[in-house]
């Protein structure tokens, strides 16, 4: 949604609601509506899921003007983008790691603290620490020019140590 906001082709609520109406989700909602928490009566009632995508609609729009993204005005449904939307849209970062720069970033942070909340963000959330990787990466944590904070077996460490060893070409011996 935000990407869509970003581009222009979305300027208002209604225009969420009707772009959401050429998705693939409205698609899925209207052919198993039950799996989507829609109710038979529901389904039955409002055939198109109009106000059901007025809700979601609603509820995206809500937390991207949380999270500053965009600025919402809930009465006229109008949208504005923010400064801070266009990077998210063009990098790809996500809401919720928009929402953990947002809480922590702070104008005189250190390289370390600055690398740490990097490592926090969302899009890492599912990269695991194998077994067979920390060996190598204890041996990268001694290498890498600034400290890394953590255990070498939480996700946010790897993905610290991993980017320092990019930027700083290290070799890697494992890989």
């Amino acid at each position: 949604l935000n990407a869509e906001l970003v581009l222009g082709t979305i300027q208002s609520r209604q225009d969420a609601v009707n772009w959401l109406g050429y998705t693939y989700l409205y698609v899925r909602m209207l052919r198993n509506p039950r799996l989507y928490g829609i109710s038979v009566d529901e389904a039955e009632e409002d055939k198109l899921l109009e106000q059901r995508r007025v809700d979601l609609v609603h509820s995206a729009l809500n937390i991207l003007d949380k999270n500053n993204l965009i600025k919402y005005d809930k009465r006229t449904g109008q949208i504005q983008v923010t400064a801070l939307g266009r990077v998210a849209s063009h990098y790809y970062i996500k809401h919720p790691s928009i929402a953990t720069f947002n809480e922590h970033l702070k104008p005189s942070m250190s390289d370390i603290e600055l690398l740490r909340l990097f490592s926090l963000s969302n899009e890492f959330k599912y990269l695991p620490v194998r077994d067979e990787e920390k060996p190598e990466l204890v041996k990268l944590i001694d290498r890498v020019p600034v400290p890394v904070k953590g255990a070498t077996d939480e996700t946010a460490s790897k993905v610290n140590v991993l980017l320092q060893a990019y930027v700083s070409k290290l070799k890697l011996d494992g890989f």
